[in-house]
């Protein structure tokens, strides 16, 4: 239910942010900021069960955590880096927006390099 507000929240906000857009770009880029900020902090809160859920699952199926921490920093990698990339093209700046994107790429392997090389030596140990 708190996603579906979150998400009336955000269609409530294209007619506003449509409007500003034509007649103040720079107010309209801010109050897009702010609705996001917003939603992002009441995600975060709805997504504490699920956190949850997800640490007993590797538990339960014996996966270290430090695994967990390695998907969950590489996914608000990912969200972080498309909000931002968004908001460069909302702002007109594609040049900026396809830079914030391989920079996100970037930090996606960067962050995975601890389970990639757990993997690799899973499979050295194969052979």
């Amino acid at each position: 239910m708190e996603l579906l507000k979150l998400m009336a929240l955000c269609a409530l906000c294209v007619l506003p942010v449509a409007l500003l857009r034509r007649t103040a770009p720079e107010q309209a880029l801010l109050l897009t900021i702010a609705v996001l900020a917003a939603v992002l902090v009441r995600c975060f809160g709805a997504a504490a069960p699920l956190l949850e859920e997800i640490g007993g699952l590797f538990d339960r199926a014996g996966i270290e955590r430090a695994y967990l921490s390695v998907l969950l920093r590489t996914t608000a990698a990912a969200l972080v880096t498309r909000f931002c990339a968004d908001l460069c093209r909302d702002g007109g700046s594609q040049a900026l927006a396809s830079a914030v994107e391989t920079i996100g790429a970037a930090a996606a392997l960067i962050i995975a390099l601890p389970l990639l090389k757990a993997v690799i030596e899973m499979l050295l140990g194969f052979f």
